[in-house]
């Protein structure tokens, strides 16, 4: 359905509840004067009733045919939930004007009520506002890829530095694209193919890492060799393997881990296309078959297992 079909079909359902009502209004007060009494009663309640079935579909139809006029892009359902944020805000209004409630009755009813529904709500309109914020701001948007953390991004080395292959930063986090931003939750597509929908106030709250799928990321990798391995002959093997596998990197012997081990550092980067953990499993096993070779062929002395 196009858009001006949807604008027309919200027209058309005003232009019937209206219709409607005063239609009603005809029969009840000059043709079924036995229920006047009664009708005018409860009148306002069927005009309310009315207008909150007809604001939703009205609604829902300028949401629509606002996500069609703009495509399916990745800002369509981000406009969309703002259009039924005001639309529902805009409708509430509407509502209590119908039922001839005044700004001091409602400021009245919502200091209390708002204290008990605040209290039983409240994990409910934390996720409500926090998505609201979310979407006003444009915190993440979707179709961006991000990493969702808890918190600043730590490094997971400690002491002593040498147990570790690695001085890259690693960040605990979800990982994948931004689907959709609801008013409750938002949908990821993580790197595993699965729909994670995140409460609103848990993502508010987090530390989101925005990715570029076009930047390559810079990896760190450090190998232990004993020192009976000559740093020499093993520098040189590792440049004769990388050489033809890798198009930009740097071989370093970083330092001496203890008195019988010292440590060899590759720094490289990441090709685009190519998952990062992956690459480096496929990196390290280079380090290893090296190693093993040089160990088979005499030119190391077996020793303890230098990947400790």
């Amino acid at each position: 359905m196009s858009v001006r079909r949807k604008l027309i079909g919200a027209l058309l359902m005003l232009i019937v509840a209206v219709s409607i009502v005063s239609l009603l209004d005809i029969v009840m007060l000059y043709f079924l004067k036995d229920l006047a009494q009664v009708y005018i009663i409860y009148r306002n309640i069927v005009h309310a009733v009315v207008a909150l079935i007809v604001g939703i579909v009205i609604i829902q139809l300028f949401a629509s045919a606002t996500v069609i006029w703009l495509k399916r892009g990745r800002e369509a359902y981000l406009v969309r939930n703002v259009i039924l944020v005001l639309g529902y805000i805009v409708l509430g209004f509407v509502i209590a004007s119908i039922l001839g409630l005044s700004g001091e009755s409602l400021l009245a009813s919502a200091t209390f009520s708002g204290l008990v529904i605040g209290l039983a709500l409240q994990p409910v309109l934390s996720n409500f506002f926090s998505g609201l914020l979310i979407l006003l701001s444009g915190y993440i948007k979707p179709g961006q890829d991000v990493r969702i953390a808890g918190g600043i991004p730590l490094s997971l080395l400690a002491f002593p530095a040498y147990k570790f292959f690695s001085r890259d930063y690693a960040i605990p986090s979800l990982r994948g694209k931004v689907l959709e931003i609801g008013l409750l939750y938002t949908k990821i597509l993580d790197i595993d193919g699965n729909v994670v929908k995140i409460p609103n106030n848990m993502l508010f709250s987090s530390s989101i890492v925005l990715e570029e799928t076009s930047e390559s990321r810079r990896v760190q990798i450090r190998y232990e060799f004993p020192v009976t391995c000559s740093p020499d002959i093993v520098l040189a093997e590792l440049h004769r393997v990388f050489r033809s596998i890798l198009n930009d990197y740097n071989l370093y012997i970083e330092e001496q881990s203890d008195k019988q081990y010292y440590i060899v550092l590759l720094v490289t980067t990441t090709p685009s296309d190519t998952k990062t953990r992956e690459f480096r499993s496929k990196l390290l096993k280079e380090f290893i078959d090296i190693h093993r070779e040089l160990i088979l062929s005499g030119l190391c002395t077996q020793t303890q297992s230098s990947t400790r």
